[in-house]
């Protein structure tokens, strides 16, 4: 997979997501004819899921692709996946209100209305039955659109690996692509509890329609990764498929209560001719109603399965269990296997700093200042040394983001540590330090992969962070002015004092101005002379 731009991911991952890519590009492919004939809907069906999986993987691999390009193929993705949901959508329906009215038929006579109570049910059928043959119609044209614009080619050919990519082993083939599945699926995990307080409210009906959404995300992100880690987190992704389909049932549910209350509401609306029998409206009615309770049945009863699923995961620590086998459950081939001397881990972090020429004092002068804060401060913090080292390695390339200007470089600095192939550390490390060097300019919330660590890392990160910011904030001017610090832990505040070279008034403000984090972790103020 070729690479636009030199500051693209490293081959990689864009070799790892061609191998993601390319089978949902052969699933559309293979199904076009059957959709065109619309004779069997389950072409529609394995078409909407490939598009669906494509259109959730195609973004996670966005910078192996001209910026271009990917636009283009994400618009025609989304109208065809827009397309084929509706056709699919009105499939489901028919093929509910045949099954309905086939069990209806098929009950003991006396238990319904005259046969023309059923009208409304067999004319809405109808109607959904010509709607369907007019959505074939926009099916096609938008398939018409995908292989006109070569959007199936074009991808393929832009999936073809570079040359020599292909012949190393897994490691080498497929590094520098773990933190950054595990901060993408931290993402998707976090966007699923986002509605975790509205699980137990039976009325939440849009906030059930969002986290079956969340779950579908999060699902079609760990299947794309899956790869990667022991297993292929088969059991995970199961478990929040069949959490998944018990929203997407109650979704379905809640579809057809609204109609029907609607129509309800409309055949109540109408007005009858004179001489019409004085029990029609009501068993034009009748059949509406009917129709709604069994969904509002159904609806309560998939409710509390998924109540008593949800309880379940989070009883067995299953979310738990997820977090530490992204973090820590990838398999051997991907993963470092042993330690690097200290000297040499720290060489590859010099390395990946000396990308930003320009501010490699100032990282050298930033890391002895907060490993001066940590040691003063070891009775407050009581991290550890491991922990001191982690500090270190992020203040040395706390900066690199700058290669791509000021605006935003701290986040572009963690992207960069985040998606660095050359770091010998162990994944759950690599991504502390890429948050510790992205919260230097701002107590901004921290993305996926902080959703994923465990509160006593995410303590770790936030404390490490404090302390980089204040000591990034005594090198404002990247003069070098401040050369030591001695503190003194007090009931109230943190007492600091400074050994300078000259006058370091502005230095004094900003590290003050930037030690709102130390105030938010340690309950204190910081005050430096």
């Amino acid at each position: 997979m070729p690479h636009p731009e030199a500051q693209a991911p490293v081959p990689g991952p864009c070799l790892f997501g061609a191998g993601r890519l390319i089978p949902h590009l052969d699933v559309i492919s293979a199904e076009i004819d059957g959709v065109r004939a619309a004779d069997d809907p389950e072409h529609i069906h394995r078409m909407r899921v490939a598009s669906r999986r494509l259109r959730a993987a195609l973004p996670l691999f966005s910078s192996c692709f001209s910026e271009k390009d990917f636009r283009h193929w994400m618009r025609v993705i989304k109208k065809i996946t827009a397309a084929l949901g509706d056709a699919r959508d009105t499939d489901v329906q028919i093929a509910f209100l045949k099954k309905y009215l086939k069990a209806q038929a098929s009950m003991a006579p006396g238990t319904l209305e005259p046969a023309h109570a059923a009208d409304p049910i067999t004319a809405l059928l109808s109607r959904l039955q010509k709607r369907r043959r007019l959505l074939q119609k926009q099916v096609t044209s938008v398939l018409d659109e995908l292989e006109e614009a070569q959007v199936i080619s074009s991808l393929r050919e832009a999936c073809v690996a570079p040359e020599g990519a292909v012949k190393g082993r897994g490691r080498e083939r497929y590094t520098g692509i773990l933190p950054v599945a595990a901060d993408r699926i931290g993402r998707r995990l976090r966007g699923v509890h986002r509605f975790e307080p509205f699980v137990h409210n039976p009325d939440a009906v849009f906030e059930h329609h969002a986290t079956r959404i969340a779950a579908k995300k999060l699902r079609y992100t760990l299947e794309t990764y899956a790869p990667l880690y022991r297993r292929e987190l088969k059991k995970p992704i199961a478990r929040i498929k069949r959490l998944q389909d018990l929203l997407g049932d109650i979704h379905d549910c809640d579809v057809w209560i609204e109609q029907m209350t609607l129509a309800i509401i409309k055949q109540r609306a109408r007005r009858h001719p004179l001489g019409a029998p004085a029990g029609a409206a009501v068993s034009a009615v009748a059949p509406l109603r009917r129709l709604l309770a069994d969904r509002e049945r159904c609806r309560a009863r998939l409710y509390r399965q998924f109540v008593r699923y949800w309880d379940a995961l989070v009883r067995t620590g299953f979310w738990d269990d997820l977090g530490l086998a992204v973090l820590e459950g990838q398999r051997s081939a991907f993963s470092h296997r042993g330690r690097l001397p200290a000297k040499g881990v720290r060489e590859a972090f010099v390395r990946l700093s000396a990308t930003a020429p320009d501010h490699e004092a100032h990282s050298r002068t930033v890391a002895a200042l907060a490993l001066r804060l940590f040691d003063e401060l070891a009775p407050l913090h009581g991290l550890s040394r491991r922990d001191r080292t982690l500090l270190s390695l992020a203040a040395i390339v706390h900066d690199i983001g700058w290669t791509f200007g000021q605006a935003g470089h701290q986040k572009k600095s963690a992207e960069l540590v985040f998606s660095c192939a050359d770091l010998p550390v162990p994944v759950r490390e690599q991504g502390i330090i890429a948050l510790v060097a992205g919260l230097h300019g701002g107590n901004a919330p921290p993305g996926g992969f902080f959703f994923l660590l465990p509160p006593a890392d995410r303590r770790r990160v936030r404390i490490l962070a404090s302390l980089l910011r204040v000591a990034d904030g005594l090198d404002y001017l990247h003069a070098g002015s401040v050369t030591g610090i001695h503190c003194t832990i007090r009931e109230t505040d943190v007492h600091c004092t400074l050994t300078c070279t000259s006058d370091t008034a502005t230095e004094k403000a900003r590290a003050l101005k930037k030690s709102d984090l130390f105030r938010d972790v340690f309950g204190k103020t910081l005050v430096i002379v």
